[in-house]
């Protein structure tokens, strides 16, 4: 892309989507075992010697792809009894479509695609609160978490995470035709640019001196009222949550701005939980997300939920 031009985010997210789908193969690709003897026999629930010894190099969020290799049984147990999920009840995340009474919404879509090519047709979903999925995860109640819990140093220790799967985090919501022509973060001087109380988003901005008013609402609701009347020029929310006040409140005059370039730490990237030491089912399943998101499946199920690309391109250095 040296031709003397300044690459543009077209060209970023062609690039991303290039090299995303290798990498992410690459990455839950299953470790090779070590080599056993033909009088060593592996200990039932224990994980296998190769990811007993392995000392890779985590990343900085605690991650060791080396930890994950194969060998403890756990994908054919899930396939031959079925599988627990544990989730919060959430819209849009997860929850009960009250027209036709089915389970649905953007993770609960997602896994069970994932589930159903890994082949595992045996499910059965166990409601809770946010504070019982990781208790319930290391318990055994659950053996996967459809409601996604972000990746800590902390909880690698105590729970093993599927691959990344999308992000969410901070987006540019602007009045229908975008009438201020805001595209970026540096476009906001001058401009009266909302947010939300209790949120980053509204810190990063107060440290600015150049916006002519920085308006902080308690609710999308009031922030898109004063929106659309032009009391603001634009609104710097949460991606996932104003998606879902959109489901709920159809043919606003409103519109995501898609040059806007998220300023979310990587921590806001969706990944599932599961079992610790369970790494013949995650590793199946973690190939099938990968390969949902190279045909195209994850994408059309972010979509229906009002997330789109900007959710599956997002990466350090990007611009």
């Amino acid at each position: 892309m040296d031709n003397g031009k300044k690459p543009t985010r077209r060209d970023f997210l062609k690039l991303a989507g290039a090299a995303s789908g290798s990498s992410i193969l690459a990455a839950c690709a299953p470790a090779q075992p070590a080599a056993t003897s033909a009088t060593e026999a592996p200990v039932a629930g224990a994980l296998p010697t190769a990811a007993q010894a392995a000392t890779g190099p985590a990343f900085a969020n605690g991650i060791m792809p080396a930890s994950y290799g194969g060998g403890d049984g756990s994908y054919d147990r899930y396939v031959k009894d079925g599988i627990r999920l544990g989730l919060i009840e959430y819209f849009p995340v997860n929850y009960v479509d009250p027209a036709t009474g089915k389970r649905t919404g953007w993770n609960t879509d997602i896994v069970l695609a994932a589930l159903e090519k890994s082949g595992i047709t045996k499910i059965e979903f166990v409601e809770g609160p946010w504070e019982s999925m990781v208790p319930g995860l290391q318990s055994g109640r659950f053996d996967l978490l459809t409601s996604d819990v972000h990746v800590t140093p902390e909880r690698v220790k105590i729970i093993d995470f599927s691959i990344p799967v999308f992000w969410y985090g901070d987006a540019l919501v602007v009045p229908k035709g975008n009438p201020a022509g805001l595209t970026t973060w540096e476009s906001f001087a001058g401009k009266t640019i909302g947010s939300a109380l209790g949120v980053p988003y509204t810190d990063w901005l107060s440290e600015r001196t150049d916006l002519k008013a920085l308006p902080i609402y308690k609710d999308d609701t009031t922030a898109t009222a004063d929106l659309i009347a032009g009391r603001m020029d634009g609104y710097v929310t949460s991606d996932a949550n104003y998606a879902g006040f959109l489901l709920q409140n159809k043919d606003l005059p409103v519109e995501f701005v898609n040059s806007y370039v998220p300023r979310s730490a990587l921590s806001d990237w969706t990944r599932f939980g599961i079992q610790k030491g369970h790494n013949d089912f995650n590793n199946v399943f973690s190939h099938a997300l990968a390969e949902m998101f190279i045909d195209g499946t994850t994408l059309a199920i972010l979509q229906k939920y009002n997330l789109g690309q900007r959710n599956l391109f997002v990466v350090p250095g990007m611009v």
